[in-house]
């Protein structure tokens, strides 16, 4: 029911098939059928390769810097068929997974690519695929991606690809390292352009509660987003709720704990589609109780002492000037103080009553707050 309600639809990248989810997403090299099978919607990504190359752009590009013989279609800077999956492939994978959608080679916006290098080249790969399908019985609708600056990158389609600035859907990526706030900034920035009427994906934007509030606010901002965060929590033995924050909760290993990690990723989706379900849960229901996570921890110091006394001792000496350090740092309304006072002064004790009772030479203490 929650997945249904949601603003947008929820693909969930990753290889565990012993769950169903309705949205899966998977690169072409990882694509298997388990995962296919439970799921209902079902996008094949090419995945990317890097670019041999990188060329000069200044980060504040305009159209203008992309005008020149770099931007003719009769002398591309790189064939695009020499990264990524070969069209055939994709094409044929498309058929054997039945996908919904499926997404061209591209070339990524990363340290050692241009943006420039990888919007021309994008563009350039994604022109070679629609040359190569006959849409008219393609079973899957292409989705053009496209790299940061996303809106530039679609004013240089419209300008030289007029047949890919023309198509309905599109997904914006190279946003992985991006804070979530610019995230959002980005996604703001490509609809002020190209407008409300396009379908757009977001590539791996994760599932902070920034663009959680984001899309509650504005929920046609998006029509579907991938991330494969609760699979990663699962899989560390952690679980994240309303804050986002992953809590380490530890799950038994041995046989079959992909069963108990899909259970982990179900629910956790569960409550990321709640939460951006307005129809489901008000501001309030979604409120981080921040009150909580203070009762908690302080729960989990005591059962842990007590369940282990010298819990991981060694450690917490080499930490135990850094704790000292943040308490001066800080004040009231920033840290609770007073718990971490109370931590150093009871670790304080700890080692004061192993030393005199050992053999070796007494510490005086480890700082001062």
């Amino acid at each position: 029911m929650a997945n249904r309600s949601a603003v947008v639809d929820i693909y969930l990248s990753g290889g565990n098939g012993r769950m169903f989810w309705p949205c899966r997403l998977q690169p072409f090299d990882e694509s298997i059928p388990t995962v296919r099978r439970s799921s209902s919607k079902y996008i094949i990504d090419s995945g990317f390769q890097e670019a041999e190359s990188n060329t000069d752009a200044p980060i504040n590009a305009t159209l203008g810097d992309f005008v020149g013989e770099n931007t003719s279609r009769s002398e591309p800077s790189r064939d695009a068929s020499l990264s990524g999956p070969e069209i055939k492939e994709l094409v044929d994978a498309a058929y054997e997974r039945r996908a919904g959608y499926i997404i061209p080679n591209d070339t990524v916006n990363t340290p050692n690519v241009a943006m420039r290098t990888a919007i021309e080249e994008t563009a350039e790969k994604v022109e070679a695929f629609l040359d190569y399908v006959d849409e008219t019985t393609f079973p899957a609708t292409v989705i053009v991606p496209l790299q940061p600056n996303h809106a530039l990158h679609y004013a240089y389609l419209a300008e030289h690809y007029p047949r890919q600035a023309k198509r309905g859907h599109f997904a914006l990526g190279g946003m992985k390292n991006l804070t979530p706030h610019e995230q959002v900034a980005c996604i703001r920035g490509f609809r002020e352009v190209a407008g409300y009427e396009p379908y757009v994906h977001a590539f791996g934007v994760g599932s902070s509660r920034v663009l959680i509030e984001a899309l509650r606010e504005d929920p046609a901002l998006l029509q579907s987003v991938d991330f494969s965060t609760p699979q990663h929590h699962a899989t560390s033995g952690r679980i994240a709720g309303t804050s986002r924050i992953p809590i380490y909760v530890g799950t038994a290993q041995g046989t079959d704990s992909a069963s108990t990690c899909a259970q982990l990723m179900s629910a956790e989706l569960m409550d990321i589609a709640r939460m951006l379900s307005p129809t489901m849960t008000s501001d309030e229901d979604v409120r981080v109780r921040w009150d909580q996570f203070e009762k908690y921890h302080k729960r989990l110091e005591k059962n842990i002492l007590e369940a282990n006394p010298e819990f991981e001792w060694e450690l917490l000496k080499e930490r135990h000037n850094s704790f000292d350090q943040l308490v001066a740092s800080s004040s009231d309304d920033q840290i609770d103080t007073e718990l971490l006072e109370a931590f150093r002064d009871k670790l304080s004790d700890h080692l004061s009553q192993e030393t005199l009772g050992g053999s070796g030479p007494q510490h005086t203490g480890f700082g001062t707050a």
